[in-house]
């Protein structure tokens, strides 16, 4: 097993680490035709807008401990935003971009979020929230351009755009706070329990370190890696696993599975992550069997489902046309997405999700008490690493024991090989 590594520094560290050794390799870029295509930033450049966000941020929460919230659209602008904001010191709560009033006002409400940097849609639904998020004092537009009128809804009534937010920010000023300890707060995230219920968790720079390196390690991400993310929004490990490798993102937000794997062979992607609905569609497409769509380029090694389980069934067709290997994985938002993987040559399989990462250990426990089940025996999957949150957490939600244990709540066995097979998971989500 690989050996782990990872920082013992605050999180944002992953960004200037990368940006000292190569500043010009293109550290993330939009790929298709729509609103940002072509987009791209660099190492160097990306880590210089951090720093202008964490100026920003520090100015305008006025407070120690104030909570940002930002929405994970995406686009080239939640990367400076995400560390900018881990730089500045402070909290930050991640948003689905695509949620509704009700779960950004229980997001909002549980972070306690007094700023919010968000596209022009979600300023509209935090405008409808008036009063009801009394802490929220600044929106920050990401998708608005800085000449935006203040009268219109997306000027100063729904919040200010983020160019002119930042023009007063002095260019090429190192931001750099008191480093927090490792053991420090980074980030809060929220997903649904299976309950119906949004559960948050607190994830320390620690942990966001540790699962970084432990999703390039199992991914085999390095600095010659090209990644393509096909994901409805931007998922944090994978932001924080490729730029800890020092490999080169490219976006697809076109939601059209087959044009983003033409994407992928245009640019030369070595890794292609999306969700198992957008796979699923994609293992129909009648265009799949074309001469032309043999492979996503020559160079890709590994189609990752993302947010779910893919059917068997679908990952064997997708595996037998594209000639590269389809791998499950799974985790829970308490331990930053991914505790599992399937290395390549796994074959698919009903509840397969293959073996812990490294540093990760799992094990799977008879109901009611802590004893092991033996092999092939179903009982309760608990797990325990250092990318797991120590909570408490951030709302309705479990935390380890005293040993480190999480109690995931899924069912499943483990094979004579250590690998997870899961029979019933109405918590978990895949990566």
């Amino acid at each position: 097993m690989p050996i782990l590594r990872y920082l013992e520094s605050p999180l944002d560290d992953l960004l200037r680490r990368a940006a000292a050794r190569d500043a010009d390799a293109p550290a993330v870029t939009v790929a298709g035709t729509g609103a940002g295509a072509g987009a791209g930033v660099s190492f160097a450049a990306l880590d210089r807008e951090a720093d202008r966000v964490a100026h920003y941020v520090r100015r305008a929460a006025g407070r120690a401990g104030a909570v940002v919230a930002a929405a994970t659209t995406l686009d080239a602008v939640f990367p400076a935003v995400y560390y900018g904001t881990v730089r500045s010191g402070h909290p930050l709560a991640l948003l689905d971009p695509l949620t509704g009033p009700a779960a950004l006002y229980e997001v909002c409400s549980a972070a306690g979020a007094e700023i919010a940097f968000v596209p022009a849609a979600l300023a509209g639904l935090l405008a409808g929230l008036g009063d009801r998020l009394p802490l929220l004092h600044t929106v920050v537009l990401t998708d608005t351009p800085a000449d935006t009128a203040a009268d219109t809804p997306a000027g100063a009534g729904g919040g200010v755009p983020l160019a002119r937010a930042l023009a007063s920010v002095p260019a090429g000023v190192s931001a750099r706070t008191p480093a927090p300890g490792v053991e420090a707060v980074a980030c809060l995230q929220f997903a649904p329990d299976g309950a119906g219920r949004l559960k948050g968790v607190r994830l320390t720079h620690r942990n966001l370190l540790a699962g970084a390196a432990q999703t390039a390690l199992a991914h085999r991400l390095g600095s010659s890696s090209v990644v393509l993310n096909h994901l409805p929004h931007y998922h944090a490990v994978h932001l924080n696993s490729a730029v800890h490798a020092g490999a080169r993102q490219v976006l697809c937000p076109d939601p059209d599975p087959f044009g983003a794997l033409e994407a992928a062979a245009r640019v030369g992607a070595t890794h292609f992550y999306a969700p198992p609905a957008r796979l699923h569609r994609l293992a129909g497409d009648t265009r799949l069997g074309g001469a032309a769509a043999r492979t996503g380029g020559h160079r890709l090694s590994a189609l990752h489902v993302s947010g779910g389980a893919l059917e068997p069934g679908r990952a064997r067709r997708l595996r037998d046309v594209l000639r590269v290997p389809v791998l499950q994985g799974y985790g829970l938002t308490e331990v930053c997405a991914l505790s599992h993987h399937q290395p390549p040559g796994s074959r698919p399989g009903l509840g397969a999700v293959g073996v812990p990462l490294p540093g990760t250990e799992c094990r799977v426990v008879l109901p009611g008490g802590a004893l092991p089940a033996p092999v092939w025996s179903t009982g309760q999957v608990q797990i325990r690493g250092p990318q797991l949150s120590p909570g408490p957490p951030a709302g309705p939600g479990v935390r380890p024991d005293a040993d480190g244990w999480l109690s995931t709540g899924d069912a499943g066995y483990l094979d004579a090989d250590g690998g997870l097979h899961l029979v019933d998971a109405p918590r978990s989500v895949s990566a």
